[in-house]
């Protein structure tokens, strides 16, 4: 099998993780790490400063990859991922992969004159074996039937005081780009993007965890509109008192599908089904990892077979994520509802 020659871009402690199950796996081969802070090079061992460079560009120009990984602050990841895919690489930037409308409009925009690149958001939280098998259960129609209605609940205390997520106390929106990415992502993948949305953000939050009164970074409420009145609400809180899910159901939520042949429910990796008034299934399975290490492994597995097969699954759905994270954003600051479709030719979003 064919090994994909990748850029690894950031080196700070999360990005090092990453980097270290990058190069476990066996698909994958390190040619080039990235960091603007070129006083990064002195953290390396004298083989991996042969490597180093201070740029996407000056790396491509002196190795020869297929692929980069980025792993940077969140406000680096726009400028990053187009500089990536302008040298020619497949791209997988951890979420999100902008913050704004506009800088995900430059990228589509780039990315429409580059259709053999994947570009893909990285979320950690869809790949492990509980939320795959409530996808399978869902999409499963002779067992499951239609979906009806359906919510999503994470309820969390998140401290924005630490290095890592200040940014996220700071950047009007971040909840929906931060937070909730982990629960959205698997909603589109498992239902798709609805025909439309309506979004609303409280006024407030503790502010013990960091809270500095910037709008849409503590919590969101949405109703998700799949037509023939099917809908799904999501309800989300990074500023909650305690964990009261317990840390399974603040990253991985809390869900419950209601189909046309049974019902679903899901609590971090517990997943029981129910129909005619019975239990028919009752489960408990791996759900999100210390450190994420087992979904990212999946992730790349999944990223590598996307290149090679150019399948593009992976990619419409989790370009499909980043906008409806952003449509909740827009929803919630215009108080009004939000097309999808409307969206998605007002950017040029064409997959």
């Amino acid at each position: 099998m064919k090994k994909i020659n990748f850029i690894h871009v950031g080196l700070g402690n999360y990005s090092i993780q990453r980097l270290e199950i990058l190069k476990k796996n066996k698909n994958f081969n390190l040619v080039g790490l990235v960091d603007t802070d070129k006083n990064k090079i002195f953290n390396l061992s004298k083989e991996n400063r042969k490597i180093f460079f201070s740029s996407i560009s000056k790396a491509n120009a002196k190795v020869k990859a297929d692929a980069a990984f980025i792993y940077v602050s969140a406000n680096k990841h726009a400028k990053l991922v187009c500089e990536s895919l302008v040298n020619n690489l497949h791209t997988l930037c951890v979420k999100p992969i902008s913050l704004n409308f506009q800088d995900f409009k430059k990228i589509i925009k780039i990315k429409s004159k580059k259709r053999n690149l994947l570009l893909i958001q990285g979320q950690n939280n869809q790949w492990n074996d509980a939320s795959l098998q409530m996808k399978k259960i869902i999409n499963n129609k002779n067992f499951y039937g239609n979906f009806k209605l359906g919510y999503c609940v994470t309820w969390g205390r998140q401290i924005l005081t630490n290095k890592n997520a200040r940014k996220d106390s700071e950047s009007d929106g971040s909840f929906f780009h931060s937070m909730a990415c982990h629960q959205l992502g698997q909603l589109v993948a498992i239902l798709g993007l609805p025909l439309s949305v309506y979004s609303k953000s409280s006024i407030g939050g503790d502010r013990y965890i960091g809270y500095k009164n910037i709008p849409r970074t503590a919590s969101g409420s949405v109703i998700f509109d799949y037509g023939k009145a099917r809908y799904f609400t999501y309800i989300g809180n990074r500023s909650a008192h305690g964990n009261p899910q317990g840390f399974a159901g603040r990253w991985s939520g809390d869900w419950l599908f209601n189909g046309t042949k049974c019902d679903l429910k899901r609590s971090g990796g517990r997943i029981t089904v129910y129909s005619n008034g019975a239990v028919i299934k009752d489960s408990y399975l791996q759900d999100i990892d210390d450190y994420q290490i087992l979904d990212d492994e999946r992730q790349y597995d999944n990223f590598y077979k996307s290149i090679i097969t150019k399948n593009r699954s992976l990619e419409k759905s989790t370009l499909e994520t980043w906008l409806l994270m952003e449509a909740c954003n827009i929803s919630s600051r215009k108080n009004k509802k939000i097309n999808i479709s409307d969206l998605k030719k007002n950017i040029g979003f064409k997959l």
